[in-house]
């Protein structure tokens, strides 16, 4: 029994047909639609992340555009059966969706209809994976498709590549080592031939970041590249290391072996035969706590450019000097052909997590352009060389007696959520987060050395407010052309169509389409349930689709700040797939019951004791699962309030004993942890729970 439950996934949605066939519209097209299919290809598909290797996130299609969306409704929607939620960009190919999920399930399902084709699920066993591991068996950001072949990693550092007609594995590569701080949440990158793909650490500094590219047809690894130096009191592998060993200060390596996870973006140029890379930062986040002597600590916070048929270096661009916010670079890599002094080149747009948008010459590396696209408080602006003009009095680690206000938030105001680009009006659409996030020191802290309060901005001071936005920036003018705003901070990525609109789902449920020259909001529908991933659109027999996926939003590394929204029905949905089309009639599925928070069996507990557990509990970094105020999204991790831990010894038996790792995984062992903090914990998520059922503090209205 894998963690989907007895039976086969196929079993389970055939038994789920009954509920959902009279919401299936597969009928013939209005004729406004079928006039302007007319024009455009009978049947098309979108079989890469982001619809080519230039991961534009943009259509051609206009069978949807502007006049007619008024009329887009719902075609189907099919419940899917898996615990967390969807957040993979779908890939369609030849009327098939192809849709990656947690625990490297696949599921092919028909486009017009919705049916389920096959469906793959992994048998990984988790109970000596590392925290990181863990992390990556519920987060999987999609999956990528190759040469008949459907490729997806695993979380626990495998990749697996399934025939696209039948489901049936094909190869299996090793990438990583999960025993170690390593896992996998990305969907692979392909091209020339490869698999790209690069893990993530979990910012913990004890392991040492690096890209592999495996041989698409028999996951045979081709080559390595390392984005950090290696051991200094041994040889480095080439004098590339060398080079970037001399920027991490004295004395680094006891300190931190850099970590510089290449967790996301990743992007392959098939005219130039490169690959740009993401690195994320070094570790601890706070820089008081590296070398004090500290250069660039290369390769972090840089997009790196290798030969993608050898893995060999070719240049880098530094974002992020002296990182202590988590500004990775390792997400927003698009490349797009742009007019600059008057001829047209070949350019690498990057959206980091640290504000600025910026324009690199996709050749050589050098900065063309750049801006602020966002409130931001660490930086005034950019230099002549794209460099960052620090502000000291962002530096929390200059004055750590005191908490520090971050803005960009450490989860950044461009996360991993998909970029869209308009080639015509060379417009970048950027979903924006906007996440006060106050910040404190705390040596204690095993996550980043820090605490951090990612809903400050909704804590009722007025300087400092949540919300998100998308914002059109010119990557040509260097400017902001338009932005929209929505009250929850953290959405879903973004798909530009030549039909003059961009489409982007939102953690309230909604699906969204604006203009794309003013981001006046055209049309919206209620799907139900939260929506991370971005939208994908087809043609198939003269009839365009919008595929989205939905759920509970627990799929991807932000997804336990959806917990802010828990009591909401959206983010409590169980994951589903929909599509819309001009004139689509399906009914909407319902929105999710709300689970009640029922009165605690075990009296209130101590305050200063919670107070204890509150920190222990974001210390060891079970924020990043459970929540905040223990609240869970959703998914197969449980809420701490709905079902706080009926006495102290269950507890202990859970977290220090490790009772529920030795199913495949249900939740890391934390030895270290004891008894003290143990019952401080118990202290916290009982005061918790009195406080979610009674309305109170963080729970009420």
């Amino acid at each position: 029994m894998g963690f989907f439950g007895a039976g086969s996934i196929l079993q389970q949605m055939q038994r789920m047909v009954p509920v959902i066939a009279a919401a299936l519209c597969v009928g013939s097209a209005l004729p406004a639609q079928v006039a302007q299919a007319g024009r455009e290809p009978r049947n098309t598909n979108w079989e890469m992340l982001g619809n080519a290797s230039e991961m534009q996130h943009h259509s051609g299609l206009t069978a949807i555009n502007r006049d007619n969306v008024a009329t887009l409704d719902l075609a189907w929607w099919v419940p899917m059966p898996i615990v967390d939620g969807l957040v993979g960009n779908p890939l369609i190919k030849d009327g098939i969706i192809y849709q990656g999920g947690p625990s490297a399930a696949i599921f092919a399902n028909d486009v017009k209809t919705g049916k389920l084709l096959w469906s793959y699920e992994d048998t990984a066993d988790f109970s000596k994976a590392s925290l990181s591991g863990y992390w990556g068996r519920r987060m999987n950001r999609g999956l990528a498709l190759s040469g008949g072949m459907a490729i997806i990693t695993t979380g626990d550092c495998r990749l697996v590549a399934v025939n696209e007609k039948t489901g049936k594995k094909v190869w299996e590569a090793q990438s990583c080592d999960s025993t170690q701080m390593y896992g996998i949440s990305a969907a692979p990158r392909v091209g020339a031939g490869l698999v790209f793909i690069g893990n993530a650490c979990m910012d913990s500094g004890t392991t040492r970041g690096f890209v592999d590219a495996l041989d698409a047809k028999t996951g045979k690894r081709r080559w390595r590249f390392y984005t950090v130096p290696g051991d200094p009191a041994e040889k480095q592998d080439s004098p590339l290391y060398d080079m970037a060993a001399k920027t991490w200060g004295t004395g680094w390596y006891e300190k931190s072996h850099g970590c510089g996870s290449a967790w996301d973006a990743m992007t392959y140029d098939p005219q130039l035969n490169l690959l740009y890379i993401g690195v994320g930062g070094p570790s601890p986040f706070d820089p008081s706590k590296r070398a004090s002597d500290a250069g660039d600590e290369l390769f972090t916070n840089s997009i790196v450019a290798v030969d993608a048929t050898t893995g060999e270096y070719k240049w880098h661009f530094k974002e992020t000097p002296h990182d202590g916010w988590n500004y990775d670079a390792t997400v927003g890599i698009m490349i797009a052909d742009l007019p600059v002094g008057g001829q047209t080149r070949r350019t690498v747009i990057s959206v980091p997590k640290n504000g600025f948008a910026y324009v690199l010459d996709a050749k050589t590396g050098k900065f063309i352009s750049g801006s602020a696209y966002t409130d931001l408080n660490w930086a005034s602006g950019l230099d002549a060389d794209g460099r960052p003009i620090i502000k000291p009095e962002g530096q929390y680690w200059l004055h750590p007696e005191k908490a520090n206000i971050a803005l960009p938030a450490p989860s950044g105001s461009h996360g991993w959520e998909a970029l869209a680009y308009d080639p015509a009006s060379h417009l970048v659409y950027i979903p924006n987060m906007v996440m006060p996030t106050k910040i404190e020191t705390d040596p204690k802290a095993l996550v980043g050395g820090l605490l951090m309060d990612f809903y400050y901005g909704s804590s009722g001071d007025p300087k400092w407010q949540s919300y998100g936005e998308v914002v059109a920036w010119d990557a040509v003018a260097n400017k902001v052309r338009w932005r929209t705003r929505t009250d929850l901070a953290i959405n879903g990525g973004l798909l530009h169509t030549s039909g003059g609109l961009v489409f982007q789902g939102m953690a309230d449920g909604r699906i969204v389409a604006f203009d794309a020259l003013t981001g006046k909001e055209l049309w919206s529908r209620q799907t139900g349930g939260a929506i991370r991933g971005a939208p994908s659109t087809v043609i198939v027999d003269g009839v365009q689709y919008v595929i989205v996926p939905t759920g509970n939003g627990t799929a991807a590394a932000t997804g336990s700040y959806f917990s802010k929204y828990s009591t909401t029905p959206q983010s409590r949905t169980e994951p589903r797939l929909l599509a819309f089309r001009i004139g689509g009639k399906a009914k909407y599925p319902q929105l999710a019951t709300v689970e009640p928070i029922n009165r605690p069996e075990v009296p209130r507990q101590d305050v200063a004791l919670a107070t204890k557990g509150k920190i222990i509990y974001e210390s060891y970094g079970c924020v990043d699962c459970h929540g905040m105020n223990a609240d869970a999204s959703g998914g197969r991790i449980p809420s701490l309030i709905r079902r706080p831990p009926a006495d102290l010894a269950y507890l202990k038996a859970v977290v220090q004993d490790g009772a529920l790792s030795k199913d495949g995984g249900g939740m890391p062992q934390f030895k270290d942890l004891t008894d003290a903090e143990a019952e401080s914990l118990f202290a916290y998520f009982t005061n918790e729970a009195w406080d979610a059922h009674e309305k109170k503090g963080a729970f009420r209205p």
